[in-house]
């Protein structure tokens, strides 16, 4: 695990955020770590999004 990732999961812990949504958030960057022009960008946009859907859908997190 990298200093980003265990900033991600530090910083998600300190604000609520559920163990699910930080670990899939930690899958993700270190699947993509390259999100220069040339890099992955589109392809993490497009999985963040579904996550967050998901994470709506599923009601681990809610808005006010």
């Amino acid at each position: 695990m990298n200093e980003y990732t265990e900033l991600l999961l530090s910083l998600a812990k300190e604000h609520d955020v559920p163990d699910e949504l930080a670990n899939s958030l930690s899958e993700l960057m270190q699947k993509y770590p390259d999100l220069s022009q040339w890099g992955s960008q589109a392809e993490l946009r497009n999985k963040l999004k579904m996550l967050t859907e998901s994470a709506f859908k599923d009601k681990l997190i809610m808005t006010e």
